[in-house]
């Protein structure tokens, strides 16, 4: 298969960022290996995986638009993927594309940073890819799982496919609630702006708030959260544990994660400058 010096790595993305390149690079240079990662921006998934074909490009992050039509164009997609119905990344071995999903590792890890998962009352907004996973996640790790989405189709549809309870839209969170946890997997918020899908009332003391918006860090929904006394989560967690895994498929090595999450803090402090 046609291979590339040094190894080459990347991600896919409507938007490109770099924290998955920061991340990435850092534990690369550690470790000593002759690896390189490249965040590219396109919205034609075939001729990104064409591209990883003919170029040897040994991994690929899948995100935002690519999630779910990307498994059409590969030879095999892991069983929780599959399970999940989105990939978020393809490994290439000897030309052969895997598509596995690593986005509800990321967030589990990133939610068992705060609190136990099992047997609690979880909120999922959204009915995307990325919502997918972490519903999936949730279950794997024994939480009490009810969808809401804006779209009660494609969220009644997610619920069904995994086996949770879908509620209705997100205006209706404090009624259905309370919840030990929320998390928001909608595009709402990335950039910045005050929009937020999360009722202020939904918002209780304690409750762990995760939104999956990785820019801003700080997002509208965890400025609230914060003003009224819950334990908030931004979304680079999840992109820090996520990334971690996707770094030992690629590499057969367990990164140093004190290493990648240096990187990401210093890729945060530079995004922050005026």
């Amino acid at each position: 298969m046609p291979s590339s010096h040094p190894v080459l790595c990347g991600s896919i993305a409507g938007r490109p960022g770099r924290f998955g390149v920061a991340m990435h690079n850092a534990a690369y240079q550690a470790m000593g290996l002759d690896f390189v990662y490249v965040a590219f921006g396109t919205e034609d998934t075939a001729a990104a995986v064409a591209a990883m074909r003919a170029l040897g490009i040994r991994g690929l992050g899948v995100t935002m638009p690519h999630k779910q039509r990307i498994m059409a164009y590969l030879d095999r997609i892991d069983q929780t993927a599959r399970a999940i119905g989105a990939v978020n990344t393809v490994v290439n071995d000897d030309g052969v594309l895997t598509g596995y999903n690593v986005d509800w590792v990321g967030a589990v890890r990133a939610f068992r940073e705060k609190t136990d998962l099992s047997g609690k009352a979880a909120a999922v907004i959204g009915a995307g890819g990325g919502a997918r996973a972490i519903v999936y996640g949730l279950v794997d790790a024994g939480a009490r799982v009810t969808v809401f989405n804006r779209t009660a189709s494609l969220g009644a549809a997610l619920a069904a496919s995994l086996g949770v309870t879908y509620a209705g839209p997100p205006d209706v969170l404090p009624a259905a609630g309370p919840f030990d946890l929320i998390a928001h997997a909608t595009p709402v918020g990335l950039g910045g702006g005050d929009d937020t899908l999360v009722p202020e009332a939904a918002l209780m003391p304690g409750t762990v708030v995760f939104d999956a918006v990785p820019v801003p860090v700080e997002t509208a929904l965890l400025r609230a959260a914060e003003a009224r006394g819950c334990l908030t989560i931004p979304g680079v967690r999840m992109q820090l544990h996520q990334a971690a895994y996707q770094f030992a498929l690629y590499t057969g090595r367990e990164p140093d994660l004190t290493v990648m999450e240096s990187a990401l803090q210093a890729a945060l402090r530079r995004d922050s400058r005026p």
